[in-house]
């Protein structure tokens, strides 16, 4: 990373070491953004980012993307939180989970070895915020991917608090756990059992699970077992091993997630049943997550294979 400049206004600006597969990682986390809580306009992805209760907006600049790397800003806010913020920010655009050894071993099965070169040395895109992650995990499930995003705009909507760039935060696990139940439901348009499940997992955040990965450049750290945390979120009502693996994927980079319950995954692979699937994927352990990403790529991203830049 350069050293920070100091932008317009006192936002700061830096500049990332650009990812191998750019367009993969764009599309993708273009793909989980929240109405209302993230903007795509104009070539860059904005969204607030909050650590210890600050927020600052940091916009990533994909237009800008060079071979030296990928511009981001910082807009100015309160508190001095410039340097977990950006922590959080290199998490979230998977800094340091490229792994030449994944590509290897992955690139060794016929099934993968076109996949590995289309996106080769693909990042595990991460979280900017556990908890949103999770909750846009559980909306989810057994849905369009549009439709949990409609549900999580909603939730900003009604639950979030607006910023001065416009854009709102997402709602905090005390003010999910602290919403009526029936107002929740009715809220957000989502079923008794899902809205018991999210209150559910806000009440497991306040009660001390822990949804954010260590500081660092990703990958599970020192007081993040990804074993751990899968248990305490099966224990969970209506959360179930999708949910689970999905979240330990991108919460704390486990490189080992296979979903075999995951349709799109299921037919990439040409299979119907999950034992099938699953059968499939033990070869690729420890690297699965990395074949996970190679799977969704193909299948929803297809364009974006084989492209050094995002323009």
């Amino acid at each position: 990373m350069t050293r920070p400049d100091r932008g317009p206004a006192g936002a700061v600006d830096v500049v990332l070491p650009p990812p191998t597969s750019p367009r993969f990682l764009r599309d993708f986390l273009a793909s989980q953004a929240v109405p209302g809580c993230d903007d795509l306009s104009g070539g860059t992805h904005r969204r607030p980012v909050v650590v210890d209760g600050w927020v600052r907006t940091v916009t990533v600049d994909w237009d800008r993307l060079t071979p030296a790397g990928l511009p981001v800003r910082v807009e100015p806010g309160a508190g001095d939180a410039l340097e977990p913020v950006l922590r959080r920010v290199r998490r979230w655009l998977g800094e340091g989970t490229e792994s030449s050894a994944a590509d290897r071993a992955l690139a060794a099965d016929p099934a993968l070895a076109a996949d590995v070169r289309s996106w080769p040395l693909i990042r595990l895109p991460g979280s900017p915020d556990g908890f949103e992650t999770a909750v846009l995990t559980v909306l989810g499930q057994q849905v369009s991917l549009a439709a949990a995003r409609t549900f999580a705009g909603r939730l900003v909507r009604h639950y979030g608090t607006p910023t001065v760039g416009g854009l709102g935060v997402f709602p905090p696990a005390h003010r999910i756990a602290a919403a009526d139940p029936a107002r929740l439901q009715q809220d957000v348009g989502i079923t008794t059992r899902r809205a018991a499940t999210v209150r559910a997992l806000a009440g497991a955040v306040l009660d001390g699970l822990a949804l954010d990965a260590p500081a660092g450049a990703g990958g599970p750290g020192p007081g993040q077992d990804a074993a751990r945390l899968r248990h305490r979120l099966l224990a969970l009502p209506g959360i179930g091993p999708w949910t689970a693996g999905s979240i330990t994927l991108r919460v704390l980079g486990d490189p080992d997630v296979f979903l075999p319950q995951d349709l799109v995954l299921r037919r990439a692979l040409g299979v119907t049943g999950t034992a099938a699937a699953a059968e499939i994927s033990a070869a690729w352990s420890p690297w699965r997550s990395y074949a996970v990403m190679r799977l969704w790529a193909r299948a929803a991203f297809p364009d974006s294979a084989g492209t050094a830049g995002v323009g």
